[in-house]
């Protein structure tokens, strides 16, 4: 049995197209769990009675984290499921066989706590995986360096084509679109962080992982589409969504990596400037 997670927010069509299509290609034996973000009891109710045998939750909206982690603890606590593969409900799966590769590679790899596949955009560019960037490289430099730098070197100095080069393997971080993790070890590492609504999820997990001496094996040799960003781009305009975004990862920065609070305060303060003149 492996337990399937899908958050949705005021999406009961995506995610009902996403169940019945999608996860219709997914031949081992599953249970699929939709946490209802933003749902009363009786809108999850009514979504429920659209989709047979998949278990809807109403829950506050607490963000992605959260309502991930809701999942999870009820697959924990109804079925203990040896794996767990959160996805969202814009993605489309590559043919059949794509969440049975990813349970057969976490078999062969027991050190890896997370598994995902190629993550490809519907503008075909990969999305998956990810290295590490420090705060001032991601936030400031890589903005202030465009104009006195060309394409090539601002792609090799920024790492910004890691995710196509990258091999089939342990990489820092995966796509939280379409993943799998051991349970016992999400369990062990203390699940999602709260402390973040949306955003920098993957990197949290990746150094929580990393503490229980688990990593994130990347296996391209499967691939899901995803629809990067559709949902949340209906609901924030551009500007908000990058300062979401950014005070989710300077909570990661400072409590997963060093950084101090005053830091990453100057750092906004820039980021907010370069946004202006962008």
């Amino acid at each position: 049995m492996t337990g399937i997670v899908v958050v949705s927010y005021r999406s009961d069509e995506e995610t009902i197209r996403f169940v019945t299509q999608e996860l219709s290609k997914v031949r081992t034996e599953h249970r699929t769990v939709v946490v209802a973000n933003g749902s009363s009891r009786e809108e999850a109710e009514a979504l429920a009675g659209r989709l047979p045998g998949v278990t809807v939750l109403p829950a506050e909206n607490g963000g992605y984290a959260k309502g991930n982690n809701i999942g999870a603890r009820w697959l924990k606590e109804h079925l203990d499921p040896e794996y767990i593969l959160f996805t969202n409900n814009d993605v489309i799966l590559n043919g059949p066989g794509v969440v049975e590769t990813l349970l057969e590679a976490a078999a062969s790899h027991p050190e890896a706590g997370a598994v995902g596949p190629e993550v490809v955009g519907t503008d075909g560019v990969r999305q998956s995986p990810e290295p590490y960037l420090g705060l001032w490289k991601r936030y400031v430099w890589m903005y202030l360096c465009t104009p006195f730098l060309s394409r090539a070197r601002k792609r090799e100095l920024f790492r910004l084509d890691y995710p196509e080069k990258a091999g089939e393997g342990e990489h820092y971080k995966l796509s939280g679109s379409f993943f799998l993790v051991n349970t016992d070890a999400f369990f062990r590492a203390g699940a999602f962080d709260e402390n973040t609504f949306l955003y920098a999820e993957e990197n949290i997990l990746s150094e929580r992982l990393g503490r229980i001496g688990r990593h994130c094996l990347f296996c391209p040799s499967v691939r899901v589409i995803h629809a990067h960003g559709e949902t949340v781009n209906r609901h924030l305009e551009a500007r908000k969504r990058a300062l979401l975004q950014y005070d989710s990862m300077a909570y990661y920065y400072r409590a997963y990596k060093g950084y101090s609070r005053l830091e990453t305060a100057i750092v906004r303060l820039l980021f907010q400037i370069i946004l202006l003149v962008k």
